[in-house]
């Protein structure tokens, strides 16, 4: 798409006195367009990297997990870095002149989307007393969710590409996104209950939206995990793929004749139905630091256990 100096075309077409006496020339002359600038939106950063494949209008958003396949502080910093990089260097663009489509987020950490929040982080913050720095990284995490739950106000869709696991804070992440695609294999669950905890990132009140009070509350208290069949059963996956077809799932799913801006609109007038005030996020995940500062030492040894699975679920080179 190109500017055009339309107000020199209306110059030469008004009535002016001084018209005559302007080069032949340059009355003549074509208005003169300027290309818009196409954005940068790649970036390769410690934990995440981000590509674009023009052709498909898909901007590949890849976690890298390098030490623990959780929402350390790092990836939450990098990813919201991010979402602002891309709102500085899309916000102002119509849909059209938007150079993707779809921002898809994935791992690269084999069987594993996100473990959730960075435990072994939680549990030293609990034990040192250091309720400011817990509150400060649920703060942003909330950032970073709520953003991308509005795709980040820009005219985009979200998806997340599940190939693995997605507990905790991943499944919290996981469902602020407009598609969800997952591999058969994959588990899913909400396990805070199991250390006395509850989901504080907005899962309760993401879950409300999407399923309804009665299953949420079941999904929250039951602490249990569910496969990717179950979870198509309750409308939290899209699209159920093969072990290992993932991808071409969604590049099926996406590429299936879908008016993207039908399909955008729509998620936006449900969101608008019932929306996800970012208030309410962080009342909630205030009330969660508060509960987590009480933990006692057994729970938090629970916590520690499963911190170690993070650790042991990183992806390796």
């Amino acid at each position: 798409m190109a500017l055009s100096h339309s107000y020199v075309r209306g110059l030469q077409d008004a009535v002016n006195d001084n018209l005559d006496l302007l080069p032949s020339e340059l009355r003549r002359t074509p208005a003169p367009t300027i290309p818009l600038r196409q954005p940068k939106v790649d970036v390769e950063m410690p934990t995440l990297s981000a590509k674009l494949e023009a052709e498909s209008g898909i901007l590949w958003a890849r976690m890298k997990h390098p030490e623990r396949a959780c929402c350390t502080r790092e990836l939450v910093d990098e990813t919201r870095s991010y979402q602002l990089f891309l709102k500085e260097q899309c916000g102002h663009l119509s849909a059209a002149e938007m150079p993707f489509k779809y921002l898809v987020w994935t791992s690269q950490a084999k069987n594993v989307f996100s473990l959730g929040g960075d435990l072994g982080f939680f549990t030293r913050c609990v034990r040192a007393g250091e309720e400011r720095a817990l509150t400060e990284y649920a703060h942003r995490c909330i950032d970073v969710l709520h953003d991308n739950y509005h795709a980040m106000g820009l005219p985009v869709l979200t998806a997340a590409l599940v190939t693995g696991d997605a507990i905790g804070g991943g499944l919290e992440s996981m469902i602020t996104n407009d598609i969800v695609v997952a591999e058969k294999g994959t588990k899913f669950g909400l396990p805070e209950v199991l250390f006395n905890m509850f989901p504080g990132m907005g899962g309760y009140s993401y879950l409300v939206r999407k399923i309804g009070e009665r299953q949420a509350r079941a999904f929250v208290e039951d602490g249990r995990s569910r496969s990717a069949e179950e979870m198509v059963e309750l409308g939290l996956v899209d699209v159920l793929a093969e072990a290992g077809g993932g991808e071409a799932a969604l590049r099926d799913y996406l590429g299936q004749g879908k008016r993207h801006s039908t399909l955008r609109t729509m998620r936006r007038a449900c969101k608008r139905v019932d929306p996800v005030s970012k208030q309410e996020l962080m009342d909630i995940v205030d009330i969660w630091v508060e509960l987590a500062m009480q933990l006692s030492d057994d729970d938090l040894r629970r916590m520690d256990c499963l911190a170690r699975v993070q650790e042991r679920s990183r992806a390796r080179n």
